[in-house]
C-alpha cells in the first residue's frame, strides 16, 4: 500500500537524518570539551526522535492493517437461552442510531426481541428513558456513551431486579450495577495513543495539535487524554490544546466554532476531534475560512460515508480510529448467552475488541457503514452454532 512505503519512508528518512559526531579533544581545554559534550546530546537526542519515529511508523504500519478476529474463540457451550427481550437505549446521535441494526441483526440470529427507546442527547431524555426500562420488564439492558450519573437510580432499580445491564462507549467500568461493559475507558485510552502514533510518524516533532472533545461523552475525554500523553511522552517539542464543546453544538454550529478556533490559533497544525459525526460539516466551514488543507490535518474516531469521502478526497481529515461497532453489539449478544447459560463470560468481556485505524488507502468504502471484520457475523454464529 502506499501507506506503508510512505511510513517505511518516514523512518528510514529520520535514521538518515542523524548528524555526524565529531571526535572530541583528548586535551583540557574546556571549551572542547563543552562543544563535544553538546555534540554528543543533540547526537543522542536526534537517535531517540529517529528511533520514535521507526518506532511510531512500525506501529502504524500495523494499525492499518485489517484485522480479521473478531477477538473471541471460546465457542458457547450450551444451547441458546430462549423467551429473552432485550432493552437498548439509544441515543440520537447518528452514531448511536447506526448500531441498532446490527444488534437486531444478533438477536434476530438467537431468536430474541429487541426493544428500541429513544433516549435523545440531553441529561433529561437519558433519564427519562432509562426510567422506561425500570418500569418495563427487560431480560437485560444495553446503553451507550452516557455518564452512569445521569441514570444512577435507574441502573440501582435494575440491578437490584437482576436485571444485567451493558454499557459500551464510555469512562464507567464495569461495575455497581454493570454486567458488562464493551470499548470503555482503557480502550479508548488506547485508541488515543494509536492516533497519536499516527500524528507522530505523519508530523514527526513538528506537531502543535489540539483536541476537541464533548463533555457530555466522557469516553472522549480518555482519548483525548491518551493522545496528548502519547505525544508529550514521544515529543518534547510538541504542544497539545484540550478543547471541550458543548453538545448543543453537534448538529449546528460546532463547524463554524472550530473554524474559528483554528483561526485564533494559526499555529495548530493537527487535531483529533471527538468522533466522526463532529467531523460532518468542518471541511466546508475551514474552507469558507481560508484555512488551507495543508495547513491543518485532523484524526477522530469512527467513520461515516460523509468523513470517509472527507478522507478519501483530502479534505483535512487524514485518519480515523476505526470503531468496532457491529462487533461491539454482537459481543453484547455473546455476553448474555454465557450470562444466562451460567456460563464464564471472560470471553466476552476482554479487551480482544478488533482496531483498525482507518486511511484514505484503506477504506473500504465511502458509501456504506462497513465492519472491522468482513465477516464477524459468521464468526459469532460458529461460536453460538447457529446458522444465519
Amino acid at each position: 500500500m502506499r501507506t506503508n512505503a510512505r511510513l517505511a519512508a518516514l523512518a528510514t528518512m529520520a535514521a538518515l537524518a542523524l548528524p555526524l559526531t565529531a571526535c572530541g579533544s583528548s586535551g583540557d581545554d574546556g571549551g572542547a570539551g563543552t562543544a563535544t559534550s553538546a555534540t554528543a546530546g543533540a547526537a543522542k537526542s536526534a537517535t531517540t526522535a529517529a528511533g520514535a519515529a521507526g518506532a511510531n511508523a512500525a506501529a502504524v504500519a500495523r494499525a492499518i492493517r485489517r484485522p480479521t478476529s473478531i477477538g473471541i474463540d471460546a465457542p458457547l457451550r450450551g444451547g441458546i437461552p430462549r423467551d429473552k427481550t432485550i432493552w437498548w437505549i439509544q441515543c440520537s446521535s447518528p452514531a448511536c442510531v447506526a448500531l441498532t441494526k446490527p444488534l437486531k441483526a444478533a438477536t434476530d440470529a438467537v431468536g430474541w426481541q429487541l426493544r428500541v427507546v429513544n433516549a435523545g442527547l440531553t441529561p433529561e431524555t437519558v433519564k427519562a428513558a432509562w426510567d422506561q426500562a425500570v418500569q418495563g420488564d427487560p431480560d437485560a439492558v444495553i446503553g451507550s456513551g452516557f455518564s452512569r450519573a445521569l441514570y444512577e437510580p435507574e441502573l440501582k432499580a435494575l440491578a437490584e431486579r437482576g436485571v444485567p445491564v451493558l454499557n459500551m462507549t464510555t469512562a464507567d467500568p464495569p461495575e455497581d450495577g454493570y454486567a458488562a461493559t464493551q470499548n470503555y475507558g482503557p480502550d479508548f485510552l488506547a485508541a488515543g495513543r494509536r492516533l497519536a502514533q499516527y500524528v507522530l510518524a505523519r508530523g514527526g516533532d513538528d506537531v502543535h495539535a489540539a483536541t476537541i472533545t464533548v463533555s457530555a461523552f466522557a469516553n472522549l475525554g480518555f482519548v483525548a487524554r491518551g493522545f496528548s500523553a502519547e505525544l508529550k511522552a514521544q515529543c518534547a517539542g510538541c504542544t497539545v490544546d484540550e478543547q471541550i464543546v458543548p453538545a448543543t453544538s453537534l448538529g449546528d454550529d460546532l463547524p463554524t466554532r472550530i473554524a474559528t478556533y483554528l483561526q485564533a490559533h494559526p499555529d495548530v497544525n493537527w487535531v483529533y476531534v471527538g468522533y466522526a459525526d463532529m467531523m460532518v460539516g468542518v471541511p466546508p466551514a475551514l474552507a469558507s475560512a481560508g484555512i488551507a488543507r495543508d495547513k491543518v490535518r485532523f484524526v477522530t474516531l469512527d467513520s461515516l460515508p460523509t468523513t470517509a469521502q472527507y478522507m478519501q478526497d483530502g479534505s483535512y481529515l487524514v485518519a480515523a480510529e476505526g470503531s468496532p461497532k457491529p462487533e461491539m453489539m454482537w459481543r453484547h449478544v455473546d455476553f448474555l448467552l454465557r450470562h444466562f447459560n451460567r456460563e464464564p463470560t471472560e470471553p466476552a468481556t476482554a479487551h480482544t475488541l478488533p482496531t483498525w485505524t482507518l486511511t484514505a488507502e484503506t477504506l473500504p468504502s465511502t458509501t456504506d457503514d462497513f465492519p472491522l471484520v468482513e465477516d464477524y457475523e459468521q464468526q459469532y454464529e460458529a461460536l453460538w452454532g447457529v446458522s444465519g
